[in-house]
Parts: structure tokens; C-alpha cells; sequence
């Protein structure tokens, strides 16, 4: 322990007036009882003595002192010990020594390293978790993140050493070999699992589209494989509930084998689909657990169809056209005002491009969209009709605007928009595109107006719309962007992220939004439409009011169906700005719900419909890779060894002196108040006063 310092929060001039405090209370305490009660000087003396101290330690200590001590801890070396979670082991090679024989190897190592060492065990697998955990349940295996973890949490002098054992096989995460370099430390690998290839067939991967429509038929690309089993023949089968939709012979004519298998496969019923795709085992095949794979397609029974309208060509037209038709979801149509088709109500959505202006207000048209119910989205531009958008109604208002007159205006994503999820890596890539040319005006948004970008005019970020969504009561929806030039958009995209992924996703969630004709959308509930076996079922709840505020504190139910028609039923948590909702253990399936709230007596429902998938990456590769432990050691000055050989490392790290304790010295400041001798102090000064008082008499 180093010398002790005080110091203080409150001016050292005070302590004086602590001092004079205690006095002065003593001398009011005890002023006169000399005579009242008999007592001597040296008594007297003793009681004031005992009770100006106190008074003024009290005093003392509402200064706030801090008392800074030097504090040397000695600290064992680290080393962490990891196991493989992952089920891959229990599919190949000696399963029973593996939880009995090398289980107990482990088990010593641990115990014979942690006289000397400071062990953290952890389990990796699709997470990372403290722990030995010999269930081998996981259906990933991410060592990448393992050693991520290691790093965040022990880099530094404290840590000595890595061991982890695996099969090597890795089918989530980046390289590993990068993050055991960043460590510093050796890396020791305990090489499981088995590296003979036996004959097998297997499905390695499975591609379909995400989306099909119903009725059609869609693509799917499965990529087998074999080994050992030139020459056979077996069939591959695409089925779903039994029924076999799609088969084909493959003839395995090499050894070994890899080969891309076309497919076409008719949607023959709406909604989340789940598709197995299995090949038939052959005599002799070592294992049949990896030869079907799952896809899951959403089938759609209707195209939403887009008429974009334009006052003349322009490239706006075609960067929107290109980003919808690169979705089966859209059919589009464009045309310019003077040959617009006739019947509006055949469309989901109109998009009017620099309509209404000076020379085409549109207004007939606008009046028919509205009559059948048609969403409209305005992107504004070049001699606006400033008078005309006012008297849209469609949540914005433009004051001052001057008709040939034009500012470069760049987005800035509005972070509490959540009419549909906008991640932060789209948000970002938005603010860097190029700016919109907007009409100079003042832009107001209007009550149940929705604001996604705002203008950021040069360095200036602005409160005004530059994309807004309205939500009326009643009525179609509305939405505006106030200026053109989405094509520099998609261009900008396209050489600054290497595709136009972001830009095309963006529109077509806008486009969804606005085309969903649905009255109930108040009430939603959102989510993915596949989830693995092992991760939480996550959902997320919104309700509106009439003005489309966000309501916070309702009570949101759902009920849960399986496949065999049992319900559960659920209740969301109130969740920031919204409902949330975590269903853990959810079996492989096809799950629908209903959610049900109330607001204002207005009973709400949202129905919708998810997957949860069976994960079998770990059964599709079973054949050790052991040459990655061996990098793993070889590079960071570790030993890779097998079951039977723990002993060996063991004495390689308790032999290594360079793992040894270290000295840490460092300040600890402590609130003198915290401490346990001033409560002592004035425990015995207080104790001794009123025993002196007892003894005398005056009590």
C-alpha cells in the first residue's frame, strides 16, 4: 500500500469553521453543568473534548474528502480455454470417447492450469457463451467470433494464452486466422473430430427467389455433391408435405463430384412456402443427414401494378422504372400526361413526375385518382405550380416559391420515420448521393404529414421536406418529393457502393407502402419471413391514432398457430417506440398469427404469417478441417495437438516463463464517509461520552 492523500471537494478554508462548529457546540452543551451536576475540570474537559470532535468531523466530511490510495493487486496470466459447441462433432469420428475420454482430459487440463492461471472457459458455436457446454447443440460455428471475444474482453498484458479445440469446420464468421493474429498470444488447438472422406451424397446449397407469384412457375439452383460414389445413380426430388413437385436423375460421374442442378418448380399456393429438396440415399452412402436442404419462397398471388406519368421524358423515369421491374412484385407502365390511360382504377399506384406545373396541373386526372381510391406520389420540379401543390392536400405547403428558380438540396434521413425500416447503412449511402433539384420555396410539412429526408441545403440542415408520406384518416395516401434528379441517385449509388441495391430497395419499400391500399394499416406488425431454428422470433408492433401519432401504450395480444393447428397465445412489451415481442424455442415450421389491440374503442387486427427453418449447415460438410487449426497455431507460435495429448500442453504452459503474475498498481479514491473508521471513531467518542455522563450521574 502506497502513502494515503486527502483531498477535498469544498475550500480548505472551511475546515477552520468545522473546527470553531465543534467548539461552539461543545461550549453551548456544556456551558454551566460543571456546577449543576458536580463534575471536575478533567471531566468537564473530557465530555467537551469528545463532543467538539465529533461535531467537527461531521462537518468535516459534508466537505466531501476524498481519500486516493496507490493499490498493488497481483494478477494471475489469462488464458482461455474454448470448446467447440457445434453438432458437426458428434457426426464423424469417436462421439463416445469424445464425451466420456477426451470430456475427462479436458476437465484435468482445466484443473491442473487453474493453480497457475487464471482459466475463463467459453463454448463457441452459432454464439458465444461462457462455460463448458458439452451438449453439442449448435447448429453454426463462428470461431471468428470467439476470438473477437477474447480480444474485446482480455487483450492486453494479462493475457497468456489461447486453447480451443473443433473440427476446424467454420460455416459462419470471417477467417479466423485473421483475429487469432490480432491477439498476440499463442493460440494452442486441440485437433476433433474426423478427416477421413467416406462415400456420401450431399446437398451443399439451395437458391430460389425470394418472391414467386402464384401460379408460376420459379427457379431454383441446388448444388450437390458426392464423394466416393462414381458411377451411381439417384434422384433428386423437390416435395412439399409429402407430395413430390419436381424430380430429376443425377448419374454422379466423378469422384469427386460437384454439379449445379436447374430446377422449375410451379407455386401452387399463396404465402410463405417451405420446399424440401432431397437427394435419394444410395446403397453404401455413410450418412444420410445431409442430403435434403429447405428453401422457403414467398408466394404472391397478385402484382402490384405502377403508372408513372410524366409532362415529358425525362432520366427520373427511368431510374424508377428500372428499380421496380428488377422486383417480380411490379409491373410498370409509363406514359406522358397527354396519353394517359383511361381507367386509373386498374393501377395501384400513380407517380406523377413534375405534375402539377405552369402548364399541366393535372388536376382531372389527380380528381379521378382520388374518386377510385389510387395513391399518388408527386415528385415535383421545374416550373411548379406552387398554388396547385397547396391545394393537393398531401401534408406540405410551399410559400414563396419562385417558378424557374432551383436549390441543390441533399438528403437528410429524419431518424424517427418508421412507416418502414430504413437501416442505417441505406440511410448513410442516401446522405452522401448527389442533390435533388428542388424548387426554391419554403416547405412546410402538415398535420399526419410523415417526414423521411429533410433538406440539407450546402452545410446547412434544414427542418424542410424532401420526401414525405401523408396518412389520411380517409382517403388515399399521398406522398411528395419536393425536387428531381432520383437518377443521379441511382447513379451515384451504382459508383459508390458497386450496384444500386440501396437506392432500388428504398423505392420499392416506398412503392409497398404507398400501393397497399389496406384501411387497417394503423395497426402493424412487422417482421422477417424466415427465421432459423435456433434464434429468437422477434416482432415488432406499431399502433396509430387518427393523426397517425405513434400510441405507446396499448396492450397488443397474439395468438400463434402451428402447422398442427395448436394456438398460443402471446402479449407484447412496451418496447421505444413501439411493441416488442420474443417468442424463443420456435420449432421448425409455418407459423400465422393474429395480433389484436384497441385504441379509443376502435378494436384493431393484423394478420401476417413467418417461417422458422431447420439449420443443417453443420451436416452438410462433416470431414475435419484440421490444416485451419494447424495455421491457427502455426501462426501465432501455439501447438496444435490431439485427444491423448493435453498433458503435453499442459506442461508447454506450465513451463513457459513468460507466463508469469504480474503487478498492477493503481489509484483507488474512496468518499472518506465510505470508510469504516470514522464510523468507529465516532462509535468510541460517543460511546465514551455517554458512559462518562452515565457513571457521573447525568443520565
Amino acid at each position: 500500500m502506497h502513502p494515503v492523500d486527502l483531498t477535498l471537494t469544498q475550500s480548505p478554508w472551511l475546515i477552520p469553521l468545522c473546527i470553531l462548529l465543534g467548539i461552539a457546540y461543545a461550549w453551548v452543551l456544556y456551558r454551566g453543568t460543571a456546577r449543576t451536576h458536580g463534575w471536575g475540570r478533567t471531566l468537564l474537559w473530557t465530555l467537551a473534548a469528545a463532543r467538539a470532535t465529533v461535531v467537527a468531523l461531521l462537518a468535516f466530511l459534508l466537505l466531501g474528502p476524498l481519500v486516493r490510495a496507490w493499490v498493488r493487486e497481483v494478477r494471475k496470466p489469462v488464458v482461455v480455454l474454448a470448446h467447440d459447441g457445434s453438432s458437426s462433432l458428434l457426426l464423424a469420428g469417436d462421439t463416445a470417447a469424445l464425451r466420456t475420454t477426451f470430456a475427462a482430459e479436458l476437465d484435468a487440463l482445466t484443473s491442473a492450469l487453474g493453480e497457475r492461471f487464471d482459466v475463463r472457459t467459453f463454448t463457441y458455436g452459432r454464439e458465444v457463451e461462457e462455460g463448458i457446454d458439452r451438449g453439442q447443440s449448435a447448429n453454426r460455428t463462428d470461431m471468428a467470433a470467439l476470438l473477437r471475444e477474447v480480444h474485446d474482453r482480455f487483450a492486453g498484458a494479462d493475457l497468456g494464452a489461447v486453447i480451443l479445440d473443433g473440427d476446424g469446420i467454420i460455416n459462419r464468421g470471417r477467417d479466423p486466422r485473421h483475429e487469432a493474429a490480432r491477439l498476440g498470444v499463442p493460440v494452442h488447438t486441440i485437433a476433433l473430430g474426423d478427416t477421413t472422406v467416406r462415400p456420401d451424397l450431399l446437398v451443399r446449397a439451395v437458391e430460389a427467389n425470394r418472391l414467386a407469384y402464384l401460379g408460376n412457375e420459379f427457379p431454383v439452383l441446388v448444388r450437390i455433391e458426392a464423394h466416393h460414389l462414381q458411377g451411381r445413380r439417384t434422384r433428386l426430388v423437390v416435395e412439399q408435405g409429402g407430395q413430390v413437385l419436381v424430380e430429376r436423375e443425377v448419374v454422379v460421374t466423378g469422384d469427386p463430384y460437384l454439379q449445379q442442378v436447374p430446377l422449375l418448380v410451379k407455386a401452387t399456393a399463396s404465402g410463405m412456402q417451405r420446399f424440401r429438396v432431397v437427394l435419394r440415399p444410395v446403397e453404401g452412402e455413410h450418412s444420410d443427414r445431409n442430403n435434403s436442404a429447405e428453401v422457403v419462397v414467398q408466394v404472391l398471388d397478385d402484382r402490384q401494378r405502377i403508372l408513372l406519368l410524366a409532362d415529358g421524358p425525362h432520366p427520373d423515369l427511368g431510374a424508377l422504372a428500372r428499380a421496380l421491374s428488377g422486383s417480380e412484385a411490379y409491373t410498370v407502365t409509363t406514359a406522358m400526361m397527354d396519353k394517359a390511360p383511361a381507367d386509373v382504377a386498374t393501377f395501384d399506384l400513380v407517380v406523377l413526375h413534375r405534375i402539377p406545373n405552369v402548364r399541366q396541373d393535372g388536376g382531372a386526372l389527380i380528381a379521378r385518382c382520388r374518386e377510385r381510391n389510387v395513391p399518388l406520389l408527386f415528385i415535383l420540379g421545374t416550373e411548379v405550380d406552387a398554388e396547385a401543390v397547396n391545394s393537393l392536400g398531401v401534408g406540405l405547403r410551399m410559400e414563396g416559391a419562385q417558378r424557374t428558380a432551383l436549390t441543390d438540396a441533399r438528403p437528410l434521413f429524419e431518424p424517427s420515420f418508421a412507416l418502414f425500416q430504413v437501416d442505417p447503412a441505406t440511410a448513410q449511402a442516401f446522405e452522401r448521393f448527389p442533390p435533388l433539384q428542388v424548387p426554391f420555396a419554403q416547405y412546410q410539412a402538415g398535420p399526419g404529414a410523415v417526414v423521411c429526408f429533410r433538406q440539407r441545403i450546402g452545410l446547412v440542415s434544414t427542418d424542410q421536406p424532401l420526401l414525405l408520406v401523408q396518412r389520411p384518416q380517409t382517403g388515399p395516401r399521398a406522398a411528395v418529393i419536393t425536387g428531381e434528379g432520383l437518377w443521379r441517385w441511382r447513379l451515384a449509388d451504382q459508383q459508390q457502393n458497386g450496384g444500386t441495391e440501396r437506392f432500388d430497395s428504398f423505392f420499392r419499400k416506398l412503392v409497398q407502402l404507398m400501393a397497399n391500399r389496406s384501411s387497417a394499416d394503423r395497426f402493424r406488425v412487422q417482421h422477417a419471413d424466415v427465421f432459423d431454428d435456433q434464434e429468437p422470433v422477434e416482432l415488432q408492433a406499431e399502433l396509430y391514432d387518427a393523426a397517425f401519432e405513434l400510441v405507446d401504450d396499448a396492450e397488443v395480444g397474439l395468438v400463434l398457430k402451428d402447422e398442427q393447428g395448436l394456438e398460443r397465445p402471446y402479449t407484447f412489451s412496451r418496447s421505444g417506440r413501439g411493441h416488442r415481442l420474443v417468442i424463443n424455442g420456435a420449432a421448425p415450421g409455418r407459423y400465422t398469427y393474429s395480433a389484436r389491440t384497441t385504441h379509443d374503442g376502435t378494436p384493431f387486427t393484423a394478420t401476417g404469417e413467418f417461417v422458422v427453418r431447420p439449420v443443417q449447415v453443420e451436416s452438410v460438410r462433416t470431414v475435419a478441417d484440421h490444416g485451419l487449426l494447424a495455421d491457427l497455431a502455426a501462426g501465432t507460435g501455439g501447438r496444435m495437438v490431439r485427444p491423448g495429448g493435453l498433458d503435453d500442453l499442459r506442461d508447454v504452459l506450465l513451463a513457459d516463463q513468460r507466463l508469469a503474475p504480474r503487478s498492477h498498481a493503481y489509484a483507488s479514491t474512496t468518499d472518506l464517509i465510505a470508510l469504516r473508521w470514522p464510523f468507529l471513531l465516532f462509535l468510541a467518542l460517543l460511546t465514551l461520552e455517554w458512559a462518562l455522563r452515565r457513571r457521573s450521574g447525568a443520565y
